[in-house]
């Protein structure tokens, strides 16, 4: 059995192609939505909760945080010297987690390298500080918060946490951790996700 391809035939299969297509593309972008405003509000039901740090830790943390989103909204090489000796302690083990898989630089002078080519490559770093989670115990603290790096592209949100010790009045950093809140979507990674 033949079945002759008519005009009309071939415009019913295509007008029935992108309807189907349409649907998918559709079901999927409110998915993504859905699953978005729902991590969204996750976040944001986290974030309500201040921690657990005294007020005088909760100030003194929230100062090198302040001084640490400064540097990465000004991205000034000229200025990372005193960036990393107000933040960092120089003889210090330091660990920074990046976003990428390899990104796992540790030590002073490899801290330095990352965040200058952080400033020069990566985009605009901008996180809640007022809004970050600080939790304490004695000389060390721990920050949760959340942001995003802006790009030509648009704003992709992060995860930032951190671990933070005390050096008579200043909290210096000893881990930092940056992480993407989301994934770019890939079709493998599309058809993972039944």
């Amino acid at each position: 059995m033949t079945i002759e391809v008519t005009p009309k035939r071939l415009a019913s299969v295509l007008a029935a192609a992108l309807l189907f297509f349409g649907g998918v593309t559709l079901c999927f972008a409110a998915y993504k939505h859905f699953k978005t405003v729902a991590a969204n509000e996750l976040t944001a039901q986290h974030l309500r909760q201040a921690g657990d740090a005294p007020p005088s830790v909760q100030e003194g943390v929230r100062t090198a945080l302040r001084a640490f989103q400064d540097g990465y909204t000004r991205r000034d090489p000229r200025n990372l010297d005193s960036f990393m000796s107000r933040l960092f302690e120089k003889n210090d083990d330091i660990l920074i987690l990046g976003t990428d898989r390899s990104e796992w630089v540790r030590g002073y002078s490899s801290a330095a390298e990352f965040i200058k080519a952080d400033w020069s490559n990566w985009g605009d770093f901008r996180f809640a500080v007022d809004d970050s989670i600080i939790c304490s115990s004695g000389d060390v603290a721990w920050v949760a918060s959340v942001g995003a790096v802006r790009t030509e592209g648009g704003d992709r949100p992060v995860r930032f946490s951190a671990i933070l010790t005390r050096n008579g009045n200043n909290w210096l950093f000893r881990q930092v951790h940056f992480q993407w809140e989301d994934r770019p979507a890939t079709p493998a990674s599309l058809l993972a996700q039944r």
